[in-house]
């Protein structure tokens, strides 16, 4: 497969060339002819032009590929869950229909590349350059390399040229000038000064009481919404090598034996080294120090590396794994006092000066070597755990007793939960996924084991579902009350925030008892802290010089404030500033363009997607 052949080989300039107008030739359809066969049904039709599955799958399988690479083991375990493996598939056709209406629209104006622009492109293509100049031996070979014929690259090329210039003349559409820039910017980076007076509605809620009778009337008038979402109740068992670790014995027989073996672990050394940067130069500053040389003279004076030569070579205090391996290995195999042989460390050569050597003793890393014991064994022994677990949960599905045996663990149990509130152990897509919609989620099975994470797994049984519903009176009795308090406690604090409104109008010094407002706080766009209030402070008129001006707004909290605007400064940048704002804006305005433009094309567009092909299960 194409894909396969170009694995591991990506960051090769020409790899990078070719695999980029791959990428756009599957997602603008209608290349597959140079590269695949194209005998096989629709994934999707885009006014009558066909996506064909094979350019859908090669698509998929090159994002999937990239995907799991970039992100590891967490997109391994995300492509668990069928919900997120559709909702990728449908993205990757989404995208592929855009890039079909873009390439049906360039055609629709007429865009043309011709053969000459081609040809311009591949000779002043870097990647194709021997010295500076096209290299038609090197052009073809990365072709044969990548199994890409001259015309099949050509085609490629073509669309990638065709939308460059839609692009372009998308680009050039929409254009910012100087004056737009300086007065978007006067607002953005406005800074507007103002003090806070807050009703707390947490406090005014606990006021407030709601009869039996104004809550069942609500309920009457809107029981219809009052839906209960999905739920359920599970028990699961929860393995990782890190509980396991915690089980492992460790024996003193085991920890002396561990030091024994590792006792660089718990050496540092003090060292000094003479570098050179040939074996000629070092077995002649060696000789120099069998005669009797000072060491700290010869390391000032011929060492390579100045920074510890002008230190008389010395490195400092040295802890396991600082250093090159055969360089502290070296340094191992002599006494306080004593210097080494030239020895050559990835091409330099050394002369290598134990000054003072400090080891720990076995009292003081003894529960350092136990932990590391443990995670080690613990390590091993997982699959194995796994393999046990996963065993015992199918043998005996009534229960997860035998599989949390097998793992040396407890069986837990959950209160009720909607997807929206999943416990924390348990709330990763692929569990989720099993727990609401795969063979388990009617109860009477166990799962098998889930990955949660590096090591670590999950196997759950569902002991209760309940699908969604419309409440009950009982059931949606304490929230409709709530509901009901807090009504009435916003209509009260917004009553009084609107008369001490207007009663600061007339005398700004009259407040009421246990009210006052706050230090001056600085609102701006730019650094947005509470948007609710930033954009309650920022629909206030400007205050004209030495007036403050109130207004009633809310902040994230739900409190009622009376903000007292005290005063506007517009943003200013400087020249250099300003340019780059307006590079800025104007890139966000083409993205609008871009937008408008894929939203029109949708609109009038006939699009016919091949949901069962999309949405049917992965194989990766």
């Amino acid at each position: 497969m194409l894909i396969e052949k170009m694995h591991g080989i990506a960051n090769h300039g020409i790899a990078k060339v070719i695999l980029g107008l791959i990428t756009l030739s599957f997602l603008v359809g209608g290349m597959s002819g140079y590269l695949f066969s194209s005998n096989d049904t629709f994934a999707a039709k885009v006014n009558g032009e066909t996506i064909s599955q094979q350019d859908f799958m090669n698509r998929y399988n090159q994002e999937f590929e990239a995907r799991a690479q970039q992100e590891g083991e967490q997109f391994l375990s995300l492509s668990d869950s069928p919900k997120f493996v559709s909702e990728m598939r449908q993205g990757i056709i989404n995208q592929m229909i855009d890039q079909e209406l873009l390439r049906q629209y360039a055609k629709e104006l007429k865009l043309n590349v011709s053969d000459d622009m081609i040809k311009r492109a591949i000779v002043e293509e870097p990647a194709f350059q021997v010295n500076g100049k096209f290299d038609n031996d090197r052009y073809l070979q990365a072709l044969r390399q990548y199994g890409v014929s001259p015309d099949g690259y050509a085609a490629m090329l073509r669309v990638s040229l065709t939308m460059q210039q839609l692009q372009n003349g998308i680009a050039s559409s929409e254009f910012v000038v100087p004056l737009q820039s300086e007065a978007t910017a006067a607002l953005l980076f406005q800074q507007r000064t103002a003090r806070i007076a807050s009703y707390l509605l947490a406090d005014e809620v606990a006021k407030q009481n709601v009869t039996e009778a104004e809550i069942k009337a609500y309920y009457d008038a809107n029981a219809k919404s009052l839906l209960q979402p999905e739920q359920a109740k599970v028990q699961y068992i929860e393995v990782s090598a890190n509980t396991l670790s915690q089980l492992q014995p460790v024996n003193d027989t085991q920890i002396a034996q561990y030091y024994q073996e590792n006792k660089a672990q718990f050496t540092s050394q003090k060292l000094a080294h003479i570098q050179l940067a040939n074996e000629q130069d070092a077995d002649a500053v060696y000789q120099e120090l069998q005669k009797g040389a000072d060491f700290a003279e010869l390391a000032k004076t011929r060492s390579t590396d100045k920074l510890s030569g002008e230190q008389g070579g010395e490195l400092g205090w040295i802890k396991d794994n600082e250093l090159p391996q055969n360089f502290e290995d070296a340094a191992l195999l002599l006494n306080v006092g004593q210097y080494s042989t030239p020895v050559n460390v990835d091409g330099s050569y050394h002369i290598i000066l134990v000054q003072d050597r400090q080891q720990r003793s076995l009292s003081e890393v003894k529960e350092q070597i136990a932990d590391t014991l443990r995670k080690t064994l613990a390590a091993d022994r997982f699959q194995a755990v796994e393999k046990a677990v996963r065993d015992a949960a199918a043998n005996n599905n009534t229960s997860l007793q035998d599989a949390a045996k097998a793992a040396g663990v407890k069986v837990q149990e959950t209160d009720y939960f909607t997807r929206q509130n999943v416990p924390a152990e348990l709330n990763t897509p692929n569990v989720v996924s099993a727990i609401f919609e795969s063979d388990i989620a009617n109860g009477g099975a166990n799962s098998e084991p889930l990955n949660t994470g590096d090591n670590a797994f999950v196997v759950v049984r569902v002991v209760d579902h309940k699908d969604e519903g419309t409440q009950t009176f009982d059931e949606a009795k304490a929230m409709i009350e709530q509901l009901l308090k807090r009504e009435k406690a916003e209509k009260t604090l917004m009553a009084q925030a609107d008369q001490l409104v207007k009663d600061l109008s007339v005398n700004p010094h009259k407040l009421p008892q246990g009210l006052s407002f706050s230090a001056p706080q600085t609102f701006s766009l730019e650094n947005v802290k509470d948007p609710i209030l930033t954009e309650g402070v920022f629909a206030m008129a400007k205050p004209k010089d030495g007036e403050t001006l109130y207004q009633t707004a809310r902040d994230s909290q739900g409190n009622v404030v009376v903000v007292a605007l005290e005063k506007v400064e517009e943003g200013k940048l400087d020249s250099d500033k300003l340019a780059q704002f307006g590079y800025q804006l104007q890139q966000s305005r083409q993205l609008e363009v871009q937008g408008t433009l894929m939203q029109a094309l949708r609109d009038k567009a006939k699009v016919e997607i091949n949901e069962a092909f999309i949405n049917q299960d992965d194989d990766n």
